[in-house]
């Protein structure tokens, strides 16, 4: 059951990336084209700062998660209502905190871009747009929790996309009839934060033995903080370009910045669906202590992963500066054709990723203590590689400055996850990491040398994307299994699982 579990997971979080990546698509061109790179950068700043403020979460999720786990899988009714009841507690003292860091950044935020948007304007646009983590906070936290644990998570997923769907078109609608701004993002946020309605539907419908009024089991949230340790790093390494740009470069470059970050967190977020299907498995796998299975199921996600990274990035090189010239025709309030960003973005994208399946190993194991001075580290690389180089290339800077951390995480993870969990040589991931680094040159170069790729609208780039990235797909597949047939076997023997027989998936389950 837990490979077609995973399988759905995977499913929905695919779909909801392609929803999001549509939406991110439309919805920047449409606020650059009528309200101009000021106002895109403004909205995707104050997005950033609101993320960085979900510090406040304090690991309440990712650690009740994990300690979901054991009493699920031993059915324990009462040890699971007890963790639910101390996340919905948690979470509950959380979101006031962060209604009143909303609130400061709304008073504060409109100092740090004076003469470019109005005080008014910055002001009310924080407050509405921090209008989906209050509804993160108050209502869906605990649920995600609960449904993630018990690989139902694709639920949440597929209800999260209708609010997207409504999101989008309340948007579209609002924007062609020239409405202002903030009544704009009012209705759209209200139509977002909907879904909430339909998730608190299936939750009392499926789960009638869950109670979160139950005693809260504070004990068992204990490593909470460590976990805490791990998102004030992640905020400050994923969030805090942005705002550096914002504060040193001004609106219109962070408008230049969110424009390719856009095309690369829609190409991270459908390659990461793969491990966010596999981490309550595995770490179910983990708290049964099916060693065995733990490292046959991670050779496969790390081969498929890894096979996807290249697929992914290959694509990405060949398309992404062609995209950007179509996507952003006729706007000339900033210099969005910057060949050198696209490059930094694509090594900034690899290097993350390569770090992806062992990091999800880690978190499914509940290595949250042994490896936060490691993550603390990254965040102080990170913020001080970017505060410096900033100063002296610009937004080009801040991405060194975030390739010189990914590097060294990426190989503290590596080594950690090899070292302490699995307790295996890294030889095999680094033979897998060179050969799709080959794989992609021979699919990349041959177009890079004899082909110009140069759409005139975007109907014309998405038939060199379907294209290319059949080429692509075609060079990395037929390669790895060329060059490791063993491996794709049982990565073929995995899939056919999904829609085999329940007695063969009880034989080799996930």
């Amino acid at each position: 059951m837990r490979t077609k579990k995973a399988f759905y997971i995977m499913i929905s979080s695919l779909s909801y990336q392609l929803v999001y990546a549509l939406i991110g698509l439309i919805l920047p061109r449409l606020f650059i084209t009528v309200y101009g790179s000021a106002v895109n950068g403004l909205m995707l700043s104050i997005r950033q700062f609101l993320n960085f403020l979900n510090i406040v979460e304090s690991g309440i999720g990712l650690t009740s998660i994990t300690a979901l786990l054991k009493p699920m899988a031993a059915n324990d009714k009462d040890a699971a209502n007890g963790i639910l009841s101390a996340a919905k507690l948690l979470y509950l003292r959380a979101g006031y905190i962060l209604v009143s860091f909303i609130a400061l950044l709304a008073i504060f935020y409109p100092f740090l871009i004076t003469d470019q948007v109005s005080y008014q304007i910055a002001f009310f646009l924080v407050l509405i747009l921090g209008g989906n983590s209050f509804v993160d906070f108050f209502i869906i936290g605990k649920y995600k929790v609960l449904l993630t644990a018990d690989q139902r998570v694709y639920v949440l997923t597929n209800i999260q996309i209708i609010g997207l769907i409504a999101n989008l078109i309340s948007y579209v609608i609002l924007i062609k009839a020239g409405w202002d701004v903030l009544l704009v993002n009012g209705i759209a946020t209200c139509f977002f934060a909907s879904k909430s309605i339909l998730l608190l539907a299936y939750v009392k419908k499926q789960y009638p033995n869950v109670s979160f009024k139950e005693k809260p089991d504070t004990e068992a949230l204990a490593q909470r903080w460590d976990v805490f340790i791990h998102q004030i790093t992640g905020v400050i390494v994923f969030n805090t370009p942005v705002i550096i740009i914002t504060i040193f470069l001004g609106l219109k470059e962070v408008s230049v910045f969110t424009t390719y970050n856009m095309v690369f967190s829609a190409i991270t977020l459908l390659v990461t669906s793969f491990s966010s299907a596999l981490f309550a498995g595995i770490g179910d796998l983990l708290v049964r202590g099916e060693k065995n299975r733990v490292i046959e199921v991670y050779n496969i996600f790390e081969s498929v992963y890894y096979a996807l990274i290249a697929w992914a990035f290959t694509t990405a090189y060949l398309l992404i500066l062609p995209f950007i010239k179509v996507y952003t025709h006729g706007v000339s309030d900033a210099n969005y054709i910057r060949p050198e960003l696209a490059i930094l973005f694509i090594a900034v994208g690899v290097i993350s990723n390569i770090r992806v399946p062992a990091y999800t190993l880690v978190n499914s194991a509940g290595h949250f203590k042994e490896t936060k001075y490691r993550a603390l580290a990254e965040a102080v690389i990170n913020l001080l590689a970017s505060l410096i180089l900033v100063q002296m290339f610009g937004t080009e800077g801040v991405l060194f400055g975030s390739i010189c951390s990914y590097t060294f995480r990426t190989i503290d993870v590596l080594l950690y996850a090899s070292r302490n969990i699995l307790n295996a040589s890294l030889k095999p991931t680094i033979l897998k990491v060179l050969t799709n680094i080959f794989l992609s040159l021979v699919a990349a170069l041959p177009i890079h040398w004899l082909l110009n790729i140069d759409p005139k609208n975007l109907f014309e780039w998405f038939v060199y994307a379907i294209l290319l990235s059949i080429w692509n797909l075609i060079i990395i597949a037929v390669g790895n299994i060329l060059i490791d047939p063993k491996m794709s076997k049982s990565v073929l023997q995995r899939g056919r699982l999904v829609f085999g027989r329940k007695e063969a998936e009880e034989k080799l389950m996930l």
